[in-house]
């Protein structure tokens, strides 16, 4: 071991005039130098304070990483490792080495390791440079309590740890090819190759989770979900890097001797033998696993400090049902739920300082939920944690491709069968690797159970397009060659899906998919909703024709403003619904329904102005009113209110219509802070009734637009958004033309 140590030592004065070490620090400090320019082009063009908390230092680490793990850090393994073999090369050292067998392995391995050194070094810089850069950033900014600095010594510290673990599979397969070929070129080709297939492997979902320049990208991007320090990344990394050293080890000591016949022993013990172990410990590490359920069904976590959150809700994940209330104590909750709760999605609900959220959950009797809310001075997202983790961090959206699809079946034209069959089956296929290949962070993947819901919603949502397409292709001729062919047969699978195991889900693509199948079988003249009425009676099963119902009703009434046709909605389907609890909600739903119909009178929302003037309805009789609500934290509010201002210039020339933008923010300092001050065109104003006006107009989801004449009666309770097209249609059908 001491000969290594001086091996290594001595490649000092072989590097003291290469300019490698150099080349590589610079390159570490190019982020440093990119966000040092933001800073200072910040300080002297943006003018405006700050009116939001600003964490310095992991806005100046988000802005830094992202050139360097993508560019500047990959280029440093790749000159360091390329231009260390190179050195030997140029001087023709490697062939005295071989003059000298029993320092040969330790001489091949001191010059990656001085390579690994180079590296590590670079991290920290670039880590001290960010440091630097935030320090900078804090002194140009404003001197308040809302420019924060807060640097996370040790968030740094697990990073740089992170990183550096990472670098090991990449660096050492860059160096053994610069070993091996003499020409630099083809090291830096086969670098920078790497570098290019990864994104274009990514994009056809052909990049293997364990590719060196993913693994060294994950090391730095992704940290584990459960609160370790490293992922199984980190530990790949390691095992492919001495997998990597010593097969290239054998090779430069043996490759010129005749080792089969005189160190056959000795190249087994000391290389195959470890070789195939630590082969075997990648397999394993690199093999994801489940998370096993536990012996209780629990809901846990903290909450960030000031953050006002003191309750948080389970909602039904259709209906606005609270199934269970969560107490916060203390910034800390834990809720043991008795009740059996179908595997399913649910919804969390809560208040905070940053207005009302919710979040889909997934869970069922027996799993463990441990949220994890954001803190920016942590810089920590929203994550669900638990026995549930890679079903709740699935967040990808499955069949993307069948909007397209969709609209070639719907022209129902035969010319396009054999493409609309191309397209369903390749979709289809890459569905189910995303939802096969997906793990966490910490090489979780999702259970069986879920995996067969999913398995089960795609083959319904298939199918319901090519039920729809064979149709239409039977109305314009009845004997076309497809009629008889199943998704089954255009799919190319096997696959007997579970009605009963998908029921139980509440899949909602499983109940459209049974409703239209239902339909479809009913050649009677009646109308629409008298069909689906037909077809939900003829159903035997009280728990399908339940979820159908309901599905009808969320799916169809949002879209009825005709107080007869509610009634008939009411009367068709809500005694289909047999549970209790379902039954009462859907009343009510109906009955809100009635309430926000053409010709009904309007809540009068009660409000203040931006200099604490009152204002209500009462204020604009006379006066045709586009009622906007929103909030602050709201993103597809704020991107909503550029156009409603651009209809608010042209409208108001008329003098009968107002545009009227109330806020349902719960702290007024939060509106006061966002609201446009210079607006003259549309009415800013802040709603004190807030519980009245959410009850009353079912403020579910934001931002929500209203119609409202001039006798204070709604025209339409659920308007169009201001960047449809239809927004404008819909108001000049309704307001009086101009003469």
């Amino acid at each position: 071991m001491m000969k290594f140590f001086k091996a290594f030592a001595a490649e000092n004065i072989k590097l003291k005039h290469s300019g490698i070490r150099t080349t590589a620090f610079i390159l570490a400090v190019i982020p440093f130098l990119i966000s040092t320019g933001v800073s200072i082009y910040k300080y002297f063009t943006e003018k405006a304070e700050a009116t939001d908390p600003v964490y310095i230092f992991f806005d100046t680490y988000n802005l830094a990483v992202k050139p360097f793990i993508g560019l500047f850090y990959p280029l440093i393994i790749i000159v360091t490792a390329s231009r260390i073999a190179q050195l030997e090369h140029k001087n023709n050292t490697w062939q005295l080495m071989e003059t000298q067998p029993v320092k040969r392995a330790y001489l091949f391995n001191a010059k990656f390791f001085k390579a690994y050194q180079i590296c590590f070094y670079s991290i920290i810089l670039f880590m001290l440079s960010i440091v630097a850069s935030s320090l900078l950033s804090y002194l140009l900014n404003p001197k308040n309590d809302l420019y924060i600095l807060n640097i996370d010594w040790l968030f740094l510290l697990q990073i740089t740890l992170s990183l550096t673990l990472g670098t090991a599979f990449l660096l050492a397969l860059i160096y053994v090819v610069s070993v091996r070929f003499s020409n630099i070129f083809i090291s830096i080709i086969i670098g920078f190759g790497l570098l290019l297939v990864a994104p274009i492997l990514t994009f056809l979902k052909l990049l293997p989770k364990w590719f060196p320049t993913i693994i060294l990208e994950n090391s730095i991007n992704v940290q584990s979900d459960l609160g370790y320090w490293f992922t199984y990344n980190e530990y790949l990394s390691i095992i492919a890097m001495v997998i990597i050293l010593f097969i290239a080890t054998f090779w430069y000591v043996y490759k010129n001797k005749k080792w089969w016949i005189t160190n056959k022993s000795s190249v087994l013990i000391n290389y195959a033998v470890p070789v195939l172990v630590l082969f075997g410990f990648f397999l394993y590490v690199n093999h994801p696993t489940q998370i096993l359920q536990s012996n209780e069904t629990v809901i846990k976590g903290t909450v960030p400090e000031n953050s006002m959150i003191s309750t948080i809700y389970l909602l039904d994940g259709t209906m606005n049902d609270t199934l269970q209330t969560i107490e916060v104590k203390g910034n800390h909750f834990h809720k043991v739920i008795i009740d059996d709760l179908p595997l399913k999605k649910y919804r969390l609900a809560w208040w905070s300082d940053k207005g009302e959220a919710q979040a889909s959950v997934l869970l069922s009797k027996n799993d463990v939920v441990e949220i994890q809310f954001p803190d920016e001075t942590k810089g920590q997202d929203f994550k669900i944690l638990g026995t549930r983790l890679a079903e709740n961090s699935l967040n990808v959206k499955l069949g993307d491709d069948l909007g397209y699809i969709k609209q070639l079946a719907d022209k129902g034209s035969e010319d396009n069968a054999e493409l609309i069959i191309m397209l369903l089956k390749d979709s289809y296929k890459k569905d189910l690797k995303t939802v096969n290949k997906f793990h966490t962070s910490d090489n979780y993947v999702i259970r069986d159970d879920y995996t067969e819901i999913i398995k089960n919603e795609l083959y319904y949502k298939y199918n319901l397009i090519w039920m729809q397409y064979k149709d239409a292709l039977v109305r314009s001729n009845p004997k076309n060659e497809y009629k008889d062919k199943s998704i089954q047969d255009v799919l190319n699978i096997d696959f007997k899906p579970n009605e009963d195991f998908i029921a139980k889900a509440e899949n909602t693509e499983y109940y459209r998919f049974k409703i239209y199948e239902l339909l479809s079988k009913d050649t009677s003249d009646g109308d629409i909703l008298t069909k689906y009425r037909n077809g939900l009676g003829s159903l035997k099963n009280p728990t399908l024709e339940t979820q159908l119902a309901k599905i009808i009703l969320e799916d169809k009434l949002p879209n009825v403003n005709d107080l007869n046709e509610i009634n008939r909605y009411e009367e068709l389907f809500l005694p289909l619904i047999k549970d209790q609890r379902t039954h009462t909600y859907y009343s009510k739903f109906i009955n809100d329904k009635k309430r926000l119909t053409i010709g009904s009178k309007a809540l009068a929302f009660e409000a203040i102005t931006t200099d604490n003037q009152p204002k209500n309805l009462a204020d604009y009789k006379g006066k045709f009113v586009v009622l906007d609500f929103w909030a602050s934290w709201c993103g597809p509010c704020i991107y909503q209110a550029d156009y409603f201002e651009k209809h608010a210039i042209e409208y108001n020339k008329r003098g009968d219509v107002v545009f009227v933008s109330l806020s349902i923010d719960q702290k007024e300092s939060a509106w006061r802070k966002k609201v446009k001050l210079n607006d003259k065109n549309v009415i800013q104003l802040y709603a004190k009734n807030q519980k009245a006006l959410n009850d009353f107009y079912r403020l579910s989801s934001i931002p929500r637009f209203i119609f409202i004449d001039p006798e204070g009666k709604i025209i339409n309770s659920n308007f169009p958004f201001p960047d449809d097209a239809n927004f404008k249609v819909m108001l000049d059908q309704v307001l009086p033309k101009k003469q």
